[in-house]
């Protein structure tokens, strides 16, 4: 019976420890013990992508064994006495014979013998093969600066769309086109507007005086004041000919009130103008604008060829605006009789004599605009006018 007895225990010794190489080579652990010499009394578990096939002889020197160690030794020291009760190396890369990477982490324990034969302590290394993890998350790390640069490679682009939209492109019209509202197609759609067009006079025979350059410069203020009292009435610069700009009221966005709009800013480009040359310091020569208004059914989208698309409207409207701008004189504002008919109550207007445009079989009335009612924005220039004198 106790011999029964022995070989019972010796075999369940034995299917433990071969139970607990299993379980440590499926996890992927080694293990190494050490004496207080730092020589490697024992090793197993999972050892061979540690060791690689090298034969290590019992006893081996701790810092042979495992060479990341060099350096540690007083770490290692205040282990085996207990002064530090464990200390970590995470992500030790070591090259496998198959050229493979793999990621270790090793951790020291103080460890005490229960055995009469070893009386000191003895350090515990347990190694752990973390390679599935570390790749995954060298994987993640990889994915995500390369999303990050995407991200900044997109943002880049934005602001690159964004500037072209803002300087190239009427910024209504960009942010219609953003947001689906105007599709980027040849095409258009009925729609009533108001036309305006503002035109420099003694523009020709002036640039001929001056420097490229200076022309340039003159063009830029001139051009600057009307758009910026076109923006100010919520129009829509969808055209700059030369000395001349042309704006639209009530597209892409609807605007019930476009032809006050338009009169509005019609009056708004004089009185700014009159601001300017008032305060201006500048040697730029004096010019002034002439500016015609029309109202009335147009096709309004993209016009052009298929490689080069321009929003705009199109229409016999358009072309009386037209002409209503060129019978202007410097500082006066003319508009056509349907925009009149929309703001008829809250215009000091007077009529002038009809015209007969080129192309029209009937004769157009035209009305000479001088001030509109509710007008804040030009009462706050007459304000600042008023101050300055």
């Amino acid at each position: 019976m106790g011999q029964f007895y022995l070989n019972s225990n010796t075999e369940k010794y034995y299917m433990h420890t071969m139970l607990l190489q299993i379980l440590l080579r499926e996890q992927k652990i080694g293990y190494v013990i050490a004496n207080h010499h730092l020589t490697v009394l024992d090793y197993g578990g999972y050892l061979t992508m540690f060791i690689g096939t090298q034969d290590f002889p019992m006893p081996s020197p701790l810092l042979d064994f495992i060479p990341e160690l060099n350096g540690c030794e007083d770490i290692l020291q205040d282990i085996l006495e207990g002064v530090l009760p464990r200390f970590e190396l995470e992500n030790i890369n070591r090259t496998l014979p198959n050229n493979e990477l793999c990621y270790l982490n090793l951790t020291l324990l103080h460890y005490e013998p229960q055995t009469p034969n070893h009386t000191h302590p003895q350090l515990l290394i347990t190694i752990t093969d973390h390679s599935t993890w570390a790749q995954t998350q060298q994987t993640l790390t990889q994915q995500r600066n390369e999303l990050s640069l995407l991200k900044n490679r997109l943002n880049e682009t934005n602001q690159h769309l964004e500037f072209l939209l803002q300087y190239y492109v009427p910024r209504e019209v960009g942010r219609a086109l953003m947001e689906n509202r105007i599709v980027p197609e040849l095409g258009g759609e009925e729609r009533e507007i108001s036309i305006l067009f503002a035109d420099l006079r003694n523009y020709t025979s002036m640039s001929e005086k001056l420097k490229p350059n200076e022309t340039i410069e003159m063009l830029h203020v001139y051009l600057d004041i009307a758009t910026s009292a076109i923006a100010e009435a919520g129009g829509v610069v969808v055209n700059y000919m030369g000395d001349a700009v042309m704006a639209i009221f009530n597209a892409p966005n609807d605007q019930p009130d476009h032809a006050h709009r338009a009169v509005q800013a019609g009056l708004t480009i004089q009185a700014m103008l009159a601001l300017y040359q008032k305060d201006q310091t500048k040697q730029i020569p004096l010019l002034y604008f002439g500016v015609g208004i029309n109202t009335g059914t147009t096709i309004v989208g993209n016009i052009g060829a298929q490689w080069h698309y321009q929003y705009t409207a199109v229409g016999d409207t358009v072309n009386v605006a037209s002409r209503i701008c060129s019978y202007a004189r410097p500082n006066e504002v003319l508009i056509g009789s349907d925009t009149y008919t929309y703001i008829q109550d809250c215009v000091t207007a007077q009529a002038l004599s009809p015209l007969k445009f080129k192309g029209k079989r009937q004769e157009i009335t035209v009305y000479q605009v001088t001030a509109l009612a509710e007008n804040t924005l030009i009462e706050t220039l007459i304000e600042t006018l008023k101050k300055t004198n």
